[in-house]
This record gives structure tokens, C-alpha cells and sequence, in this order.
């Protein structure tokens, strides 16, 4: 008994530690397979595509009938405020790794294997269903132009009058996502060009939405009743139309691809974001103003508006402009989860077929058509209602986990900073970056840098002065930590074991003393050396960064309580006593161990674009993003529910064991 006893818990301690297993990024930037080709602009309107799309012409009427009424323009700015803080987050991990996977390869990178296939799998699988509510978007707009004969037709004929099933096939919408992934399957930089021209004619269209729709405008419409649902529909119109703002998930996802990710991605998300803001706020008042909300059609909002005010030759033209739009977002949709699929596949956690990339057009292929196929069938069959509450609930996570993992990299050991992307270093440049990462223990053989196949990690140890790389001796982890910092101290570094803190932070964080950050996560010292200095002695016996992240969760955590208590408490019974003391001693918590962070030195080694006001930003994104989470419809957290066991099984089946992480474990790190 006490064998078998024994034997599972070397099971168990073995299957945590594997969903502990955290991604290390140098083999993934070295990678070229991907065509990097897009400059700033093509960035820009990728994210203006990906957002201006449903998210205005279909979302604002769904929202602003049954969920907010004229309030929803506060809920776009609300949304927008959740959106920019994530955006930030999002544009920090984006300039210092580029490559393909975005949200899904930050949490690898920083939490661990479990969590990170949790992310990416209900990333894609949300974006999916996006696409296809996109596409039957897309099919109503066209039914309009065609005075509803598609509809009129198929509903006379194929019938299927269904709450879960949409009323007919839409054979159309198929049709739509067919012809986009075909356009992708010829290369970014023809797509791209594709998405920039049909982008200006609906930033065209939207401009004429807001002239237009303010001259005709009645203010009796806001007067009369601008909170129909009160503000917990406006909060709840909120977490939906977030999903409006999710442009930077294009943008990161397309990292990889492009010219300049550090300088060009913060950019790019700063101008898409603005625009988009400004679009969404005056679309939804012009909207809201000229027509009742409770008489609004979810499906074509303003198109009917025109209608509405009897200006009968308008919605031709926002039937125009609305089709220009929701196609851009199709196809940049349709560009965001193949490679969300690929980046998976590439770490053995999905199906290898799916990271295969085609050599001419270098696009994964495999992965494009997987989606496009999927997606396909979803707006064949499945009512676009439907489809709209699966939305959102899958990026208010990615998005809490990416701040999550901001906080937790900045005050983490780590050595980002010294990986460079093969395209954008010489040979010098990579020789340069091979002999630092030796010094780690670590280094890259590579045959031919222009062929990703050809890249791996091997452990070795630093080669003696003189010595050839071939010739190198296996030398013990100990010994390169000793070495290390020796000299260190014969180059007056100062990394003696003299320091209390220096001295009992590190394990195996040899990176720390090669790149300058062997402060990072450790007590200021300028704390230390206050009167006040004894009171953190006991946070030496931990690896730096470990006080941080649980002071975090402990703060995130309150904080949560907090945001739960105020939505769901009633009014009257949050004056009572039993409420306020425990309201005010768990925000009395949560700041406490926020601003305990503080003094803690943060990572000085980022050379690229980074979160300002760190760890206040992205603590302002985790909350918001959970209490949108909160207020979202119950049924949404059973339809996770289901997909996230279905990716668990797929999980557990095949990805946990062949992850390369499981098949080559000294590629792991200890962030």
C-alpha cells in the first residue's frame, strides 16, 4: 500500500509539474518560416478591420435593444477603457516577443503549459464562432441589398425553425468565409492590400453614418429613457461590446510577421484603438438618436434606422460600407486563429498537421483550411443570437491573463532581452547572441538560419578561452553559477554573496547575473538599508519574483470579492455592517499588497515598449476585465464550461505528452 501509495504521488508531482512547464522563446525567434512583410499601415488597419466590423453594425444593435438602450454609448466607452489598458498589456508582450500565438504564447512564457492551452484553445475556438457570426452578418447585409429574396427564398424552402439553429441555412455565409480563406491562401501581402481597400470605404461610410445621423437625430430618444436597464445593462452591454475592441488581438497575432513588431505594433494598436473609440461612440449615438432602441433591428441596425427616418436611399449606402467592414473583419479574423492553431501545434499541444506551412506562400495552410471549414458549418446552421452569446468571455480571460503575466515578467528573472529576431540580425549579431546564451548553459546550433527546421536548443556548458565550440567539456550547474559570478565580482560587478539578497535569490537564474538583472524581483535596496529594512528579511529565502506573484493573487483576489460584492449585493444591504467591514478590509488588502509590489526592483532590462505605471495598469485591467466576466449571462460560463473540458480531453490525450516541453525538458524555464 505505502508502494503504490508512493508511486502515485511521484504520478501526480510529475503531471503538476508538467502543467507547470513554462516555454522558453529563443527557438521561436530564430523562426522564418512566416513571410514577415507587414509595415504600420498594414498593421493599422488590421486591427481597424478586426474591430470595425460586427462590432458596430451587428453587435450595436443586439446591445442597444436588449441589453443597454441609448446607454450603450457609455458601455463602447467603458469597453474602450478595459479595452486600452489590455491593448497596453498586450503591445508589451507583442514588442518583446514576436511570434505567432499572442496571448497564448505570453501565459507559456510565464505560467505554465496547462494554462496556456487553456487560453489559446478558447481563444481560437471564441474567434471561430466570431468568424461565423461575422459571415451571417455579412449574409444580412447582402439579403437587404437584394430586398430579403436570399431569405425569403431558403425560408420557403429549407426551412428548420429553431431557437439554437438559425431559421434556414445560410449557405451564403459559408460561401463568404470560403472565398476569404481562399484570398489568405495567396499570402498576408496580397490580403493585406485586399483589407486596407475595402477598410477605406468603410471608414468613408462611417464618417457619412455620423453626418447623417446626428442631422436627423431626435434627443426625445435619450431623454426619455437613456438607462431602460439600468446600469447593470449598461455594464453588462459593456462585457459584450469589449469583444468590439479585440483589434490588438489581430495585431498580436501577426507579430511574427511583421518588418519592425517592436516599433511598429504599440503604434499601430495606439492609432487602431483611437479611431475605433471615436467610431463606435459616435455610431451608437447617431444610431441610438434617430431611432427608439426598442425598435431597432439587432440584425441590420442601421439600415433599418434609414429606413426608420424614411431616408429610403441611404441604407444602400451603409448596407455598402457595413459589407466593406464586416468583410475586413472576416478576413482578419480568419488570419488570427490559424495562427493561434499554429503556435500550438508547433509546441506539440495540438495535431502536427496543423503547423505546417506552405513553402511559397509561407501561410499555414493546413490550419486556414481546418478554420475555414469549422466556421463554415457554424454560420451554415447555427442562429446568429447564438453565435453572439458565445461571444466574449474567452478574451476577458486571455486579456486577465496577459496583465496577469505582465506583472509577473517585470518583476521575474528573465532573459527576454537578450533574444533578437533572426531576420533583423546580421551573423555577427548572431554569434553575438549564441555566445551570451552559452554563458547561460544554453546554446543554438543551427545549419541554416534561413531554415527554421534546422534550429534547436542544446545544453552545454560555456567553452574555455580558445576552445572551439565542438570541443567543449559537460561542466556541472554549479560550477557555471560559481564561474558566473566570479567573474562578476573580477569585473567589479559587484555579485559577491556579500549581498543578503544576491545571495539567496537564485537557483539556476545564471541570467540574471549575465545580463545585468540580478536585482529583479529582489527588495530595493534602498529599503534593505532603511530603518524599516528588517521587516522584509523573510522575503530572501524566496526566488525572486515569488513574493511578488503572491502578493498579486492575494490582491487580485480581493479585489475580485470586492467588484462581486458591489454588482451582486443588493443596494439597501450594502450599508449594513456585516457587508461594509468585510468590503472595506478587503480593499483595505487589496491595496495593501499592491503597493507592497512596489518595493520590489522591476526588470530594467526592456528595451522596447512598456506598460507605464507598473503594477497599477495592469491591475486596473485584471479588475475591470473580471467584473465584466462577472456580469456576464450564466449560460455563457456553461457553454466555457463545456468547451474547456473538450479542449481538457483533447489536453490530456495528446497534447500533455507530446509537448515538447515533455519530449525535450531542458527547453523549459523556471520564470
Amino acid at each position: 500500500m505505502k508502494i503504490r501509495r508512493k508511486v502515485m504521488g511521484l504520478f501526480f508531482d510529475d503531471m503538476v509539474k508538467g502543467f507547470q512547464r513554462k516555454k522558453d522563446m529563443s527557438e521561436d525567434m530564430m523562426r522564418k518560416d512566416l513571410k514577415r512583410c507587414f509595415s504600420m499601415v498594414d498593421l493599422t488597419f488590421l486591427a481597424i478591420s478586426g474591430m470595425v466590423g460586427s462590432g458596430l453594425y451587428v453587435l450595436a444593435g443586439t446591445v442597444a435593444k436588449n441589453t443597454a438602450g441609448p446607454s450603450i454609448v457609455i458601455a463602447y466607452i467603458l469597453a474602450a477603457i478595459a479595452s486600452v489598458l489590455s491593448a497596453t498589456c498586450y503591445a508589451e508582450f507583442a514588442a518583446r516577443v514576436p511570434v505567432a500565438g499572442s496571448a497564448y504564447q505570453f501565459t507559456y512564457l510565464s505560467i505554465g503549459e496547462l494554462w496556456a492551452f487553456i487560453i489559446g484553445w478558447n481563444v481560437a475556438i471564441e474567434h471561430a464562432i466570431y468568424l461565423s457570426a461575422t459571415a451571417k452578418s455579412c449574409a444580412s447585409y447582402i439579403d437587404q441589398l437584394a430586398n430579403g429574396t436570399i431569405e425569403a427564398y431558403f425560408n420557403k424552402h429549407m426551412h428548420m425553425g429553431s431557437k439554437f439553429f438559425a431559421p434556414h441555412p445560410d449557405f451564403l455565409a459559408a460561401a463568404l468565409i470560403l472565398i476569404f480563406a481562399a484570398t489568405l491562401l495567396l499570402g498576408v501581402k496580397i490580403s493585406s492590400k485586399i483589407n486596407i481597400a475595402i477598410s477605406v470605404i468603410n471608414l468613408l461610410v462611417l464618417l457619412f453614418i455620423m453626418a447623417t445621423g446626428f442631422a436627423f437625430a431626435k434627443v426625445e430618444n435619450w431623454t426619455n429613457d437613456f438607462f431602460p436597464y439600468g446600469w447593470s445593462g449598461t455594464l453588462k452591454g459593456a462585457s459584450t461590446l469589449v469583444f468590439s475592441y479585440v483589434g490588438y488581438e489581430m495585431i498580436a497575432s501577426a507579430t511574427e510577421e511583421a518588418i519592425n513588431a517592436a516599433r511598429d505594433i504599440p503604434i499601430s494598436l495606439g492609432i487602431a484603438v483611437s479611431v475605433v473609440m471615436l467610431a463606435y461612440v459616435g455610431g451608437s449615438a447617431a444610431l441610438t438618436l434617430m431611432v427608439p432602441y426598442n425598435l431597432i433591428d439587432p440584425t441590420a441596425p442601421f439600415p433599418s434606422a434609414y429606413d426608420y427616418c424614411q431616408v429610403y436611399w441611404a441604407k444602400y449606402v451603409i448596407s455598402i460600407g457595413a459589407l466593406a467592414a464586416m468583410l475586413a473583419c472576416l478576413l482578419a479574423i480568419l488570419f488570427v486563429v490559424p495562427r493561434y492553431l499554429l503556435a500550438m501545434s508547433r509546441d506539440g499541444l495540438l495535431w502536427e498537421f496543423l503547423g505546417r506551412v506552405h513553402p511559397i506562400t509561407q501561410v499555414p495552410h493546413i490550419a486556414t483550411m481546418t478554420v475555414a471549414g469549422v466556421s463554415m458549418v457554424m454560420a451554415a446552421f447555427i442562429s446568429l443570437q447564438t453565435l453572439v452569446e458565445f461571444i466574449s468571455i474567452g478574451q476577458l480571460i486571455a486579456c486577465t491573463f496577459v496583465a496577469i503575466c505582465v506583472i509577473k515578467l517585470r518583476y521575474c528573472p528573465n532573459n527576454l532581452s537578450s533574444y533578437s529576431r533572426a531576420d533583423l540580425s546580421d551573423d555577427e549579431d548572431n554569434e553575438t547572441s549564441t555566445l551570451a546564451m552559452r554563458q547561460l548553459g544554453l546554446s543554438i546550433s543551427y545549419k541554416d538560419l534561413s531554415n527554421k527546421d534546422d534550429v534547436h536548443l542544446t545544453k552545454r556548458n560555456p567553452p574555455a578561452v580558445g576552445e572551439e565550440e565542438g570541443d567543449s567539456t559537460e561542466i556541472t550547474e554549479k560550477q557555471d553559477i560559481e564561474e558566473t559570478r566570479s567573474r562578476e565580482a573580477s569585473n567589479g560587478g559587484g555579485g559577491g554573496s556579500s549581498d543578503p539578497i544576491r545571495s539567496n535569490s537564485f537557483g539556476n537564474n545564471e541570467s540574471s547575473f549575465l545580463f545585468g538583472q540580478n536585482n529583479c524581483g529582489t527588495v530595493k535596496k534602498s529599503i534593505i538599508n532603511s530603518p524599516y529594512g528588517h521587516l522584509f528579511a523573510w522575503t530572501h529565502a524566496y526566488r525572486p519574483g515569488v513574493v511578488v506573484f503572491n502578493s498579486l493573487m492575494v490582491s487580485v483576489s480581493c479585489g475580485s470579492i470586492c467588484s462581486g460584492l458591489l454588482l451582486f449585493v443588493p443596494s439597501k444591504t450594502l450599508t449594513q455592517a456585516y457587508v461594509v467591514i468585510p468590503l472595506i478590509t478587503l480593499t483595505i488588502v487589496a491595496i495593501s499588497t499592491l503597493a507592497f509590489i512596489t518595493a520590489f526592483n522591476p526588470d530594467t532590462s526592456i528595451k522596447t515598449f512598456k506598460v507605464p505605471l507598473v503594477p497599477l495598469v495592469p491591475y486596473l485591467s485584471i479588475i475591470i476585465n473580471v467584473t465584466l466576466i462577472m456580469k456576464l449571462d450564466p449560460l455563457t460560463w456553461l457553454r466555457l464550461a463545456i468547451w474547456i473540458i473538450i479542449g481538457l480531453i483533447i489536453y490530456a490525450t495528446y497534447g500533455f505528452k507530446n509537448s515538447k516541453l515533455a519530449q525535450h525538458p531542458a527547453e523549459s524555464t523556471e520564470v
